[in-house]
């Protein structure tokens, strides 16, 4: 089975799992849209990124982890409601469906994202998990996503594009997409009782993947199709945003993200059953234009 192939049917059984989480509440109006977007559909690599670590290091009844992979999409899902905001990116289409603020309406959207944050963190915190391995898992995603992560990156990016401000494109890659990608696989590392040696050899990886993600991402955005990708293209030359095309251009951009991948590969190397993420890596760099 490839990595394609696994990737759908984890999405499957895991959308599955999400499909009854935040259908009821009051008021309703919110928790439809916290629902709607969170079953919208997606790829849902960075649980499945957690799930693979955990194994890689070991573990084997890895859906007493359920819960926090289920936290992690939430928060993901956070993200890409306020990304899409008018006020953001001003996109009206994910995932082939319009997007929670063209549905529901602005402020809603807001209410939805920042309800989705929140409660990841109360899902997490009411796990059966030992105590002192949940607070690692909070301190990481925490860390990882906050102001010293993806909530920096966006900032950044923002402000490259208004301001001229934050304009190294590292900064904003490394922060907005690479370190919440980071902390799925170390998170899994340390769900599994990893060794510091094998966590940091996933975050690396993690490091890698992550970069190679969203310098193929800006190259899919000027090469890619709507259809196809499930959101609008050609969004960043419009909006003049920092991107690895914009300064490096197509081809150096996708030699950039083969490096990537090709060093999260080596990171790897350490663990015998290494066979899925690295067919994980690859597919970073192949998917549909």
């Amino acid at each position: 089975m490839n990595v394609k192939q696994k990737l759908n049917n984890f999405a499957n059984w895991f959308n599955n799992k999400l499909e009854n989480h935040l259908k009821t509440g009051t008021p309703q109006k919110l928790f439809d849209a916290m629902h709607y977007s969170l079953t919208a559909g997606g790829k849902r690599i960075r649980p499945f990124l957690m799930f693979e670590s955990a194994k890689i290091c070991g573990a084997t009844e890895t859906e007493k982890f359920l819960d926090i992979a289920i936290a992690i999409e939430m928060i993901h899902t956070y993200s890409l409601i306020h990304d899409d905001l008018p006020s953001m990116d001003n996109d009206d289409l994910r995932r082939g469906k319009p997007t929670c603020h063209k549905v529901f309406g602005e402020a809603i959207a807001i209410l939805a994202g920042d309800g989705l944050l929140t409660y990841a963190f109360e899902k997490i915190s009411s796990s059966q998990l030992q105590a002192e391995k949940l607070i690692k898992v909070i301190k990481t995603l925490a860390r990882n996503t906050g102001i010293n992560g993806m909530v920096a990156g966006q900032a950044g990016d923002i402000l490259a594009e208004k301001e001229g401000s934050f304009n190294d494109i590292q900064f904003i890659h490394e922060n907005k997409t690479t370190k919440f990608i980071q902390a799925c696989c170390e998170i899994g590392a340390i769900l599994a009782d990893a060794t510091d040696k094998e966590i940091n050899a996933l975050k690396e990886y993690g490091y890698n993947i992550g970069m190679a993600f969203q310098i193929w991402d800006d190259v899919l955005d000027v090469i890619g199709d709507t259809e196809k990708l499930g959101k609008t293209t050609g969004k960043d030359i419009q909006q003049n945003k920092l991107t690895y095309p914009a300064i490096y251009g197509l081809e150096k951009s996708k030699k950039i993200a083969k490096s990537h991948v090709e060093k999260a590969i080596e990171s790897i190397s350490i663990f015998k059953n290494n066979e899925t993420l690295t067919q994980l890596a690859k597919f970073i760099i192949q998917r549909e234009v």
